[in-house]
């Protein structure tokens, strides 16, 4: 089972978990400040530790959100990360 990193941002408008690709999500504003990484090995796991972060509550997953991330999705987020280390070097 393959763990991906995962970012969480804040807006002004609000939070974000998504996963890290290396740069800020395209989709938010510039103001936006990273606060923290974590890993899991699926969108549960993420979600979960996300809402545990800052008690939301309990996540309640949806039917594929708990599949386990495959070594495809690690491999190409490592390349991801690696491609972007590079450029910013």
């Amino acid at each position: 089972m393959a763990s991906l990193l995962h970012e969480v941002w804040e807006e002004e408008d609000g939070i974000t978990v998504c996963i890290a690709n290396g740069s800020r999500p395209e989709f938010m504003t510039a103001d936006a400040r990273f606060i923290a990484t974590f890993e899991a090995s699926s969108w549960t796991e993420a979600m979960t530790k996300y809402y545990e972060m800052y008690d939301f509550g309990v996540y309640k997953p949806f039917d594929s959100s708990s599949e386990p991330y495959s070594e495809e999705s690690k491999a190409r987020q490592i390349d991801q990360l690696k491609t972007r280390q590079i450029r910013l070097t």
